[in-house]
């Protein structure tokens, strides 16, 4: 088991270096796996935003057939035209 129970890691940088993505899979203590997707984005020229999710080991399957679902729509979205939303106007009540 590596550093901090890490067993699998993987590193995404995006095309403009300002974001970086880690797909990491750990296990803890009693052998229990779960994921954790962390973005570090840079603020500034030395500081970074990190933010992460974990998905544990029993939601896994409904994690991978959802992402799948997605990555289904935006393939099937290639060549269409964007979708163009227009602004929510307020009512009386917000």
């Amino acid at each position: 088991m590596g550093l901090r129970g890490e067993v699998f890691s993987w590193r995404i940088s995006s095309a403009n270096d300002r974001r970086t993505y880690f797909l990491n899979l750990k296990e803890n203590r009693t052998g229990d796996l779960y994921l954790t997707i962390v973005e570090s984005k840079k603020h500034g020229e030395e500081d970074f935003d990190r933010h992460q999710v974990m998905v544990f080991e029993e939601d896994l399957g409904s994690f991978r057939v959802g992402m799948e679902k997605v990555f289904g729509f935006i393939e099937e979205r290639k060549g269409k035209p964007k979708r163009r939303f227009r602004k929510r106007e307020k009512s009386d009540g917000e």
